[in-house]
C-alpha cells in the first residue's frame, strides 16, 4: 500500500491523470433513492443496459412503487428477466418494498437524507442483499450525500493501484476508501475509475500501456 502520509497526495493525483481523460463529472442528486435502490439490485452480476431493459421494464408493469409489496413473484421475475438472476432479484425486491412501506408507511426513502449518512447506512443495509456498495449508491446519486461505493471495478482498481491491502475484503476497502479519500472527489472518482475498469485496467490483459496511471501504479506492467 502506499504509506500514510503520502495517500491523499496520491489520491488527487490519480483523480487528475483520470479527470484529463474521462473528463469532469458534476453531482446532479436525482432524489429518487427508492428508484436508485431498485436499480442498483438490479445492477448485481448483469451489464449496465441489461440493468435498464429490466428496470424500464419493471416500471412499465409496475408504474407505482405500492404495487410491488402485494404483485406476484411470478410477475415481477418476468418483469425484470433481462437482468438475470430474476429468481433472486424479484422476491428480494418485493420484501424489501414490504419492509419500507411497513416502516415508513409507505414506499419512501427520502427521510434518508435527513440522517447522518453512518445510520442511513445501516437502514439500508439491514435489507437482505443490500450491502455497503448498494447502500452507498443510493446516498451518493440520490441524496449527493459524499459516500464513496465500491463496485468491482474500483475494488480491483484500487488494489492494483496500492489503494488498499490485496487481500482486503470489500466491506473493509469501503472502509479504507471512505476515510481517506477526500470527500469532494467522491462522485467524480467514483465515476471515472469504473470507466477505467472497464476500458482499461480490466481484470485480465489490462492495456496498461494506455492507461492515463501507468506511471503512478506500483502494478503496471506486471501482468502476463
Amino acid at each position: 500500500m502506499v504509506r500514510e502520509g503520502l495517500i491523499v497526495k496520491y489520491i488527487v493525483q490519480i483523480d487528475i491523470n483520470l479527470k484529463e481523460n474521462f473528463g469532469n463529472k458534476v453531482l446532479k442528486p436525482h432524489n429518487d433513492p427508492v428508484g436508485e435502490l431498485v436499480r442498483t439490485i438490479l445492477s448485481q452480476n448483469t451489464s449496465d443496459t441489461n440493468r435498464d431493459k429490466a428496470y424500464n421494464r419493471l416500471r412499465k408493469r409496475f408504474p407505482n412503487w405500492e404495487q410491488i409489496p402485494k404483485a406476484n413473484t411470478s410477475s415481477i421475475m418476468a418483469a425484470i428477466e433481462p437482468g438475470g438472476l430474476s429468481a433472486i432479484k424479484a422476491p428480494r425486491i418485493k420484501k424489501i418494498m414490504q419492509e419500507i412501506s411497513h416502516s415508513c408507511n409507505g414506499i419512501d426513502l427520502s427521510h434518508l437524507k435527513k440522517m447522518p449518512s453512518t445510520e442511513s447506512l445501516a437502514y439500508l443495509m439491514a435489507f437482505n442483499g443490500v450491502g455497503y456498495k448498494t447502500a452507498a449508491c443510493v446516498l451518493l446519486f440520490s441524496f449527493g450525500i459524499k459516500v464513496f461505493p465500491v463496485d468491482t471495478h474500483i475494488y480491483r482498481v484500487a488494489q492494483r493501484m496500492g489503494l488498499i491491502p490485496k487481500n482486503c475484503g470489500r466491506d473493509k476497502a469501503f472502509e479504507i476508501l471512505n476515510q481517506t479519500i477526500p470527500k469532494r472527489l467522491h462522485y467524480r472518482l467514483h465515476l471515472n475509475i469504473i470507466e477505467l475498469g472497464r476500458m482499461i485496467c480490466r481484470p485480465k490483459k489490462p492495456t496498461c500501456g494506455e492507461c492515463v496511471l501507468s506511471s503512478l501504479c506500483p502494478s503496471a506492467f506486471s501482468f502476463r
